[in-house]
């Protein structure tokens, strides 16, 4: 027998010993594996606890690496999961298989452990959107211009944190808010930015909410309906935003809503066909925004009402004639 069929003999022998080993310790590299695997789920769930809490806090998002980190260490999961129920088989040639199959997902757990220590923090610094411009068209006449001024006045000071715009149907009060809208948008040191939701007369409460969810990037259906009204109050804490309620037909709870107004934080403004509904929304300034008919008949009535009180001085012999 020459020394290369010895070699080869050897080699072959050593081989079996290598897999009777691997078949041998399977079972508590599997035990080892999943042991080292329930570690890493556990440092999954504090991560994702952490990062609930920071992403409720304005400007805060999670970093990409974290994302694709939670993602393979849910695939990792899995996949010792289904080993470990494959391993308790008894066919030979399986559990050889199987055995390598161990070695090498111990080797990317271990890999996640490493990854997983994110000592740079799990979010970033994001500002946050002020909001879409809606360019509504330029304002034409000098009414539209007075009447934006006048809603603008009444934000602008502090004391007022509801302003109520109320007029019927087609007089331009949408107009006339998005214009407020987009002036916030564009730059406004006072806000932090603007959010128009777009009520209608069959708006509800949660309709309301999804919008402002919607606007502020917020995910509501990890939690029950009942609970979005916090949610909503926990995101906003700490913003100045300017919200719009377009065209209310009925009264709506704030609270309820999730939106908390105060000085030097968040403000209303609320349009409606209705003054008794502004009144109802608590709005601490009303401005009245008339149709053109009825700028006209207010007008005309003016005029006779100065040409009346001409005819009176003429009576009283005030006026030289």
């Amino acid at each position: 027998m020459d020394v290369n069929t010895i070699l080869g003999i050897a080699k072959h022998a050593l081989s079996l010993v290598q897999k009777v080993s691997d078949l041998s310790g399977v079972e508590p590299k599997m035990d080892s594996l999943e042991m080292n695997v329930g570690l890493l789920s556990a440092r999954k769930a504090d991560i994702s606890l952490e990062l609930e809490q920071e992403e409720r806090r304005p400007g805060k998002r999670r970093k990409k690496e974290v994302h694709l980190w939670i993602q393979n260490v849910g695939l990792r999961e899995g996949q010792v999961h289904e080993l470990g129920r494959k391993v308790k088989e008894v066919n030979f040639l399986s559990r050889l298989m199987w055995a390598h199959q161990v070695r090498g997902l111990a080797t990317e757990v271990d890999k996640l452990h490493e990854k997983g220590r994110f000592d740079n923090g799990l979010t970033l610094d994001v500002k946050p959107a002020r909001g879409y411009e809606l360019q509504p068209g330029e304002l034409v006449g000098q009414a539209s211009q007075t009447k934006r001024d006048e809603i603008w006045d009444c934000l602008m000071n502090e004391e007022v944190l509801r302003v109520g715009v109320w007029g019927q149907a087609e007089a331009g009060k949408t107009f006339l808010a998005k214009h407020i809208h987009d002036q916030i948008v564009r730059d406004c040191p006072r806000f932090d930015g603007a959010c128009l939701v777009a009520v209608s007369q069959e708006g509800t409460v949660g309709t309301i909410q999804t919008d402002i969810a919607n606007y502020l990037k917020l995910d509501l259906t990890e939690v029950s309906g009942v609970y979005w009204g916090a949610r909503l109050k926990e995101a906003l804490q700490g913003r100045r935003l300017l919200f719009i309620l377009d065209d209310v037909g009925i009264y709506y709870c704030l609270k309820e809503v999730g939106i908390a107004l105060e000085r030097n934080g968040c403000k209303l403004i609320v349009t409606s066909r209705s003054r008794d509904v502004c009144e109802q929304m608590n709005c601490h300034e009303l401005v009245h925004v008339p149709t053109l008919a009825e700028e006209r008949r207010q007008g005309l009535e003016e005029s006779v009402k100065t040409r009346i009180r001409g005819v009176g001085e003429v009576a009283r012999g005030n006026v030289r004639v």
